[in-house]
């Protein structure tokens, strides 16, 4: 008898908590959204052109009771958010410094306690760098060497976007303390205005073949230095395979007749993809005078290697029709089949076929070419044509069967 009243009263409670928390989440929620629709004023507001056009202090109290109606941490968040229009964010960092201090901003960009906290730190770091506060690059090289990824990952994003030589000093320095992926490092240092050709040349002298490896590949952004073709040639000779590939990768772009003369070295080297690379260099440089060397991979036992002969082949162009001509009647099936992938990828052998399947009295010469084209490339080469021929599919079927080829030319 006495545990019914219990149980009423342990259901009633139930039901308070329940009311309880339905009102304090909707109060929560109608508080953000009114909040929302603050912020949305807020910027709409600085971002009309009456109002951008004045000062900072001007655009400041034109605001002022919106930045009343809103918290710290909402000021906080949009005034780092990359979004923002950077005529926007300096009003609402000018707030922000106005009502709690520089100092504030400061304390916070320094650390944090907390994993809830690492926005408002990664915010402050943010807001810092814009307003290039003179502490900024000590807090962002901190930021960079401490544990929190997250932290590190935004100081580096703003250090490449920095005209500060400071900034590409600490960049390099991360890179040689390997605390975080040294490409993430590289892609900063790519897009970063400055190009610091003295750290770039330090790097590829260095003992560790990483850093090597990353000074060729920033190199490449530095054509116009006098010194850079004969010194990136001298690193195709490096130990290292990956310097070997960076290096002839960078001259690819950059160089000339020394950076041929490396890349033809390179078609043999013993790494596969330090051959591709080479193979690929020569296309970038246009050396036409090449294509027999490149055509040679197109035998080669790595797929990857034979992969890039055939697409430096199709970069060279057109005037490779000597070269892969020799190649229908090279005795390894690779080279014939890469050299009439070619063909196919130049639109030469369609263009061909299509002109001698439309005429009444086909080119012996040609349909002979067509044929050896075919016969190299295999019957799937030559399925593919007629399924490419669309309306056209039964003369080229009847020519690829007057050729010889009366699988493909089977319907």
């Amino acid at each position: 008898m006495m545990l019914e009243p219990i149980l009423l009263t342990g259901a009633a409670f139930a039901v308070v908590l329940w009311a309880v928390l339905t009102y304090y989440v909707v109060h929560i929620s109608t508080h953000r959204t009114a909040a929302r629709a603050v912020v949305t004023t807020l910027l709409d507001t600085l971002n009309s052109p009456d109002v951008r056009s004045a000062r900072v202090p001007e655009r400041l109290a034109r605001v002022k009771p919106l930045f009343e109606q809103i918290s710290r941490d909402m000021i906080l968040h949009t005034a780092a958010d990359a979004s923002t229009p950077r005529h926007t964010a300096e009003v609402l960092s000018a707030y922000l410094v106005e009502h709690w201090g520089i100092y504030t901003l400061v304390r916070e960009a320094a650390s944090h306690r907390a994993s809830r906290e690492v926005w408002r730190r990664t915010a402050s770091l943010t807001i810092l760098f814009h307003l290039r506060h003179p502490d900024t690059f000590n807090l962002l090289r901190r930021a960079v060497e401490g544990p929190e990824t997250d932290v590190a990952a935004v100081a580096l994003a703003l250090l490449g976007t920095s005209d500060d030589p400071r900034a590409t000093e600490v960049l390099i320095d991360a890179l040689r303390q390997k605390r975080h992926p040294a490409s993430r490092i590289a892609v900063h240092l790519e897009h970063s205005p400055l190009r610091p050709v003295a750290s770039y040349r330090a790097l590829i002298v260095d003992k560790d073949p990483i850093l090597r490896f990353w000074g060729a590949t920033l190199l490449a952004q530095c054509p116009d230095v006098e010194w850079l073709e004969e010194t990136l040639a001298g690193l195709t000779e490096d130990p290292d395979a990956r310097v070997r590939k960076a290096a002839i990768q960078s001259l690819g772009k950059i160089g000339d007749v020394v950076a041929h003369q490396a890349a033809m070295r390179l078609l043999k080297d013993p790494a596969p993809f330090v051959r591709s690379h080479a193979a690929r260099a020569l296309g970038e440089l246009d050396r036409i005078d090449a294509a027999p060397a490149v055509a040679e991979l197109l035998g080669d036992a790595d797929w990857w290697v034979r992969s890039a002969a055939k697409q430096t082949l199709e970069m060279l162009g057109s005037e490779v029709w000597p070269v892969l001509m020799r190649c229908l009647e090279h005795r390894d099936g690779f080279v014939r089949n890469g050299a009439a992938e070619v063909f196919q990828n130049l639109g030469i052998l369609d263009s061909l076929i299509m002109m001698e399947a439309a005429s009444d009295d086909p080119s012996p010469s040609k349909v002979i070419l067509l044929k050896r084209i075919a016969s190299a490339g295999g019957m799937r080469m030559t399925d593919s044509l007629i399924e490419r021929a669309g309306a056209s599919a039964p003369k080229v079927r009847r020519l690829l069967a007057s050729m010889g080829m009366e699988q493909a030319g089977a319907a």
